[in-house]
């Protein structure tokens, strides 16, 4: 019954049958799973990982409670111990693990370092590990792709960046976030015409992003002052320093509203 209220993201009416099934069983290891998951949906993280280490007591060989620790450590920004109770997971290989391995590297701005544990997750979900992108199908993977895109993005290789982004598109059609972040991409790529194409449509879905209109304002700004030829002067070290304040100032403001994708 617990379940059923959670698939129906009714948490906290889930949260009173988890707890029943625990108090009838108390050495039921998926009882307090389950239980520790609904306080973590509803932003209850103390009770949701004291659930989680009553369940890693009751079945210390079982990796799914430290798994479950490490997201919601990951989750609360205490990095740490996320990367603590992840590692310890790690032998059981299961892709949610790489991938919130990835995330806590990311939020550690080590981009390089996240970019192998987003991949290992989805070298591991799909058929052709040397074709991931192109062989991934399933949905439930598109946030480990999209936080793949951005680290791609963050260490400037926009060609394997703009194809995570539209990959995505295919697996979730019209996502603001993703595109979004492939107009940033592009943007940043100097693609001002497809970056303005895509922050409309980022916008059309999305109205009240003030980071999509931002940055739609400055592309329309930077493609006309292309179109005037103003940017064909032969740069000079203050033109270099402006490109630089300029990819900097993008990057930023991305920071600023862009969160990397967690997976519940």
């Amino acid at each position: 019954v617990g379940c059923y209220y959670y698939s129906c993201q009714k948490y906290h009416v889930a949260q009173k049958h988890f707890c029943r099934a625990t108090r009838l069983d108390p050495l039921c290891f998926e009882a307090w799973l389950a239980f520790g998951c609904s306080f973590a949906a509803c932003d209850e993280s103390d009770q949701a990982l004291a659930a989680f280490r009553a369940a890693q007591r009751l079945a210390p060989a079982e990796p799914s409670a430290l798994l479950y620790m490490g997201m919601e450590y990951v989750r609360t920004n205490h990095l740490v111990l996320a990367q603590h109770s992840l590692m310890a997971a790690l032998p059981s290989g299961d892709p949610l693990c790489y991938h919130e391995l990835g995330v806590a590297a990311f939020y550690q701005k080590d981009y390089t370092g996240a970019i192998p544990w987003f991949i290992k997750a989805l070298r591991a979900v799909t058929r052709n590990p040397r074709h991931f992108v192109e062989e991934l199908q399933n949905e439930f993977w598109e946030p480990t792709l999209l936080n793949l895109g951005h680290c791609y993005r963050k260490t400037r290789q926009f060609a394997k960046a703009i194809e995570c982004f539209e990959k995505c598109l295919v697996l979730v059609p019209d996502n603001p976030s993703s595109l979004l972040a492939l107009g940033l991409t592009k943007h940043l790529a100097d693609d001002y015409d497809g970056a303005i194409e895509l922050y409309h449509q980022a916008l059309s879905r999305k109205p009240d992003d003030p980071v999509g209109l931002e940055t739609l304002n400055r592309a329309l700004e930077e493609a006309l002052s292309v179109k005037l030829n103003i940017s064909n002067v032969v740069a000079s070290p203050m033109s270099q320093h402006n490109q630089s304040y300029h990819d900097q100032t993008i990057m930023s403001m991305e920071e600023d509203s862009m969160d990397m994708s967690g997976m519940s």
